[in-house]
């Protein structure tokens, strides 16, 4: 079964609970065109319309695009009630209920909140350590670079283990000459 949602306002070509693809029909309907009118009138083939209408997955910029064709506005809000309906059926979070927002306001108040404590204390320690700019830009690159981290870290293992043998005259590598 299809996801459903809430739209928006009434609509005399909608009602509160619908599925992207039957909001678009209606308001492809609405508007007095066919899946070939349409088709034609977007200069792509009708299986695209009909891919948008049976629900099969389309990315939203084709569905944007023929919305715009039919002459709906970027910003318009049948194109807000549309992106919603697809948003949920693509990805089956019900963003439209009440208690989804609540719940998604809340986790972005408290990343906001440990993202603002994080930073002032990120600035508290660098302030402590006396960091200079390139330092800080250096663990700027470092966090956007992990793969780098881990190949100096290896590189640093591994002068360490050569250090420690070199240092308890541990075995060293003899060449053919010195046998003799």
């Amino acid at each position: 079964m299809p996801a459903r949602a809430l739209t928006g306002p009434p609509s005399r070509h909608y009602s509160h609970l619908m599925h992207y693809t039957q909001l678009f029909r209606s308001l492809r309907e609405a508007k007095g065109l066919t899946l070939e009118g349409l088709a034609k009138q977007a200069r792509c083939h009708r299986n695209t319309v009909i891919n948008v209408e049976s629900g099969r997955p389309v990315k939203f910029k084709t569905i944007a695009d023929l919305m715009g064709k039919m002459g709906y506005p970027a910003l318009s809000d049948e194109l807000k009630s549309l992106a919603l309906l697809w948003l949920e059926a693509t990805s089956g979070i019900p963003f439209s209920r009440k208690e989804t927002e609540a719940s998604a306001r809340k986790t972005i108040t408290t990343y906001r909140s440990t993202a603002r404590q994080a930073a002032r204390l990120l600035e508290t320690e660098a302030i402590r350590a006396n960091l200079t700019v390139e330092q800080i830009n250096l663990l700027v690159f470092a966090l956007r670079h992990p793969e780098t981290l881990a190949i100096l870290e290896n590189i640093r293992d591994l002068v360490t283990v050569v250090a420690h043998e070199q240092a308890d005259d541990g075995p060293q590598l003899k060449v053919a000459e010195d046998e003799a």
